[in-house]
């Protein structure tokens, strides 16, 4: 036994022969008791190579137990969340003390099929469940049947080790290696940031398992991209139409297609009946749900591909406008007489123009993935009288994913030599016209 008070000062005790379930990527749970004997779950998430990446995938999972606390505390509901009683660090191992439930929404599936009444309950409790994390602006990034846990009659969403919390102004993740193949969303797998939408469609996947008792795409685990991108799922035989068509919805290729928010599959999945003359209608609307579904090929994901790529261009130009308009307050201040154009993105002083610009990247072909850079740039400096193309380059820009997969601005030298990426902020910008003016000034 494992003695430790968690960051409260409560005492407990940390059974290590006893492990609860599966070991996850970091962490595995284990049995616990608290003071008062009281059986508990803790959680210990070691590094054994602790790189600042998995530290901070490590310290996101307090981040956003703290922030859902604090919900908790000033009022709002989460019922349908597993919160932890405490934490504590000992050395590089993070130790998350959390109540200790029945059995996961896994072991159940593997007893026994649930009968349909049962299966929309569950399926409603989980999609409260993400209602209360979509409140508090954050994305699961991780459901499926091992996340969800039992206590007593409710179903509660716990492990919120990927998580992400929506109101970084700048907290653009992408699911990379994360998350789980049979439950990841079309978008995912072509590398865009997780949304509501996408745990959506992982509520999808975890339906149509508690409502069949099987995955709707079973791998192997090179197959399932191909999978989730371009085949329709099996269909739902035995099931009413009004169940089987939510279903298809969640787990629509296309997120627009989806429904609105885990409220709208919560109302939906209400337990009421239908007169014949609606269940017919629902019928209908199946058929139709059902022939969309198998239209829905790689060409419409290669659509979607499209439709997120155009969304996070908007999203790094409006990060650079950001990332420009903090330098453009301390160069007002510095130099009153300054012009500045924050639509074409450049800085002007006496006949030099200094230019933020931005292009496509060159992309050789669709299996092209060396760069995954999603805008191009360059700092240039010309004259008045100059064609701006001409003008020395003293930047090239690049937005994209780093190593972690969090997508940025940053910048290199202006020679083929200086290949070292470097963070663009404020600070950066103020440097980079700093060397254009002094390079313009000493030109002969």
């Amino acid at each position: 036994m494992i003695r430790f008070e968690d960051n409260d000062g409560a005492e407990w005790r940390l059974d290590e022969d006893t492990p609860i379930g599966d070991r996850g990527g970091m962490g595995q749970v284990f049995a616990g008791l608290a003071a008062d004997g009281t059986s508990v779950a803790i959680k210990k998430i070691s590094l054994p190579r602790p790189t600042e990446s998995k530290k901070r995938q490590r310290d996101r999972e307090i981040e956003i137990v703290e922030r859902l606390l604090r919900a908790n505390r000033s009022g709002h509901d989460t019922s349908h969340l597993v919160l932890p009683h405490g934490y504590r660090f000992l050395d590089d191992d993070l130790l998350i003390v959390m109540p200790r439930a029945e059995k996961s929404l896994k072991a159940a599936l593997v007893e026994e099929p649930f009968p349909t009444a049962a299966g929309v309950d569950v399926v409603r409790q989980v999609a409260l469940g993400l209602q209360q994390l979509s409140r508090q602006s954050i994305v699961h990034r991780d459901l499926k049947p091992a996340n969800v846990l039992k206590f007593g009659p409710v179903w509660k969403i716990a492990d919120f080790g990927l998580s992400r919390d929506l109101s970084e102004a700048t907290g653009t993740y992408t699911l990379a290696a994360y998350g789980t193949d049979p439950y990841t969303a079309p978008e995912l797998w072509l590398n865009h940031p997780a949304d509501a939408m996408s745990d959506l469609y992982a509520l999808g996947v975890l339906a149509f398992e508690v409502f069949t008792g099987e995955l709707p795409f079973k791998g192997p685990e090179d197959d399932f991209r191909r999978q989730h991108l371009q085949d329709a799922p099996p269909s739902l035989d035995g099931l009413s139409p009004k169940i089987a068509r939510h279903v298809l919805r969640l787990l629509h290729k296309r997120p627009s297609e989806r429904p609105q928010d885990a409220r709208a599959v919560y109302d939906g999945l209400a337990p009421y009946a239908l007169t014949p003359q609606q269940d017919s209608l629902v019928n209908a609307a199946l058929g139709v749900e059902q022939r969309l579904m198998t239209r829905q090929t790689s060409a419409s994901a290669a659509e979607a591909d499209t439709e997120r790529q155009d969304g996070l261009r908007r999203r790094a130009l409006a990060d650079l406008d950001e990332i420009l308009a903090d330098a453009h307050d301390d160069l007002r201040e510095a130099l009153p007489d300054v012009k500045i154009d924050e639509v074409a993105r450049t800085v002007s002083l006496g006949d030099l123009v200094i230019a933020f610009e931005t292009f496509e990247p060159l992309r050789l072909s669709t299996r092209d993935t060396a760069d995954r850079a999603v805008l191009l740039g360059v700092v240039r400096e010309h004259t008045r009288d100059e064609r701006p193309q001409s003008g020395a380059v003293h930047a090239h820009l690049r937005y994209g994913p780093d190593a972690d997969q969090r997508f940025g601005w940053t910048f290199t030298g202006p020679t083929p030599a200086d290949v070292h990426q470097r963070a663009l902020d404020a600070a950066a910008v103020l440097d980079l016209l700093r060397t254009a003016m002094e390079s313009h000034a000493g030109r002969d």
